[in-house]
């Protein structure tokens, strides 16, 4: 999710200003369950890990002047 707000000063100079989020819900992604059977072990379908491109609640900001 973004929210972006652009400023004018003349004709040919502008500035933006951005604020960027990122997993803003914070859900968590989780990997696979664990698919090795081992005889005595408690592993054995259990979750043990993040997905690939997990990652907690970020936000950035950001200024961009174009003329």
């Amino acid at each position: 999710m973004s929210f972006f707000k652009n400023f004018s000063f003349g004709e040919r100079v502008r500035l933006q200003f951005r604020w960027e989020f990122f997993n803003i819900f914070n859900h968590p992604n989780f990997g696979n369950p664990n698919s090795t059977f081992i005889p005595g072990s408690t592993n054995f379908g259990t979750i043990t890990s993040l997905g690939l491109g997990a990652s907690m609640r970020q936000t950035q900001f950001g200024l961009k002047l174009m003329f």
